[in-house]
């Protein structure tokens, strides 16, 4: 394949080029006309699923050889790394793409790019869709200051210490999660996080795109009550959760606490796992909140 694909592309004098190219969401109308022209220019095009890559250039009758697209994934050996960018040192041009969205986030395409870095090859973007992004902003929350967070953990355990670090942290948050655990999730951050306001931004750009927002406990109800009803949400799903809102030196007094220990541990959270999350919250002394838990 190395050697049929050496004869297949055109090399070039200059040194090589990795374009980092953002592909649609969902909708193909999203393309650029720089990704279509750096996508019919490149020597090579390296993609995580070759089948919504050939979906692209099917759409815009972008013909490339077969020999000129390559697959990648996470588990893609050290080899194929290697001779990407052998490819690249010897003169030629390519273009990187993901699934979908910007390559390198929540993809394997960041190892390719760190070895670009390393191996001093030149880099540039063609910028474009990217789903944390877009349901940012249709989520009607701070924009100012956000923290993207991608998958949490899977385990339920780490993912409980995942949302318990980063529950005092102001920025709005974002997070990747698949709709099979999304209730879980959802529960998990109202027993460590508290009820915020939050936003679910489902199957964006697609036909059957769908914003759902409100409380914490409101999404849970909704997602309960579509159980109940058969109706299982579906699709890729990004969640964007307010951040913690910041509360005044004067507010933060022993009645104050107590208020918010009670709030917490009234959501079946143990008074240990409270003070943890109180004193991350607040920068209070551990000792302090333990004090105060043995009044309630």
């Amino acid at each position: 394949m190395e050697e049929q694909f050496k004869c297949a592309v055109k090399k070039e004098a200059a040194k090589g080029l990795i374009y980092i190219c953002a592909t649609p969401i969902g909708n193909l109308e999203d393309t650029s006309f720089r990704l279509v022209k750096t996508l019919s220019e490149a020597d090579f095009i390296i993609a995580e699923d070759t089948r919504t890559t050939r979906k692209i250039l099917l759409r815009f009758n972008i013909k490339k050889p077969p020999n000129s697209i390559i697959s990648y994934q996470d588990y893609s050996k050290q080899s194929k790394v290697d001779y990407i960018i052998e490819l690249l040192k010897t003169g030629h041009s390519a273009a990187l793409v993901s699934e979908s969205g910007i390559p390198s986030i929540q993809d394997p395409g960041y190892k390719i790019i760190n070895k670009c870095i390393e191996e001093k090859i030149n880099i540039s973007v063609i910028p474009g869709p990217n789903a944390a992004l877009s349901a940012l902003v249709l989520s009607g929350l701070a924009t100012d200051s956000f923290l993207f967070l991608g998958f949490l953990p899977k385990t339920k355990s780490k993912r409980l210490e995942k949302i318990r670090q980063i529950s005092s942290f102001p920025y709005t948050l974002i997070i990747y999660e698949s709709p099979l655990r999304l209730l879980k999730l959802l529960e998990d951050i109202l027993q460590t996080a508290g009820d915020r306001a939050a936003c679910i931004a489902r199957e964006l750009t697609k036909i059957h795109e769908e914003i759902i927002r409100g409380k914490i406990s409101d999404l849970i109800a909704e997602l309960k009550t579509r159980q109940l009803k058969g109706k299982i949400l579906k699709g890729e799903i990004v969640l964007v959760v307010e951040g913690l809102k910041e509360k005044h030196n004067s507010q933060i007094n022993e009645a104050a606490i107590i208020k918010e220990f009670k709030e917490i541990i009234s959501r079946n959270v143990s008074k240990k796992e409270a003070i943890k999350i109180l004193r991350d919250r607040y920068n209070i002394a551990r000792n302090t909140l333990y004090n105060i838990s043995l009044k309630i």
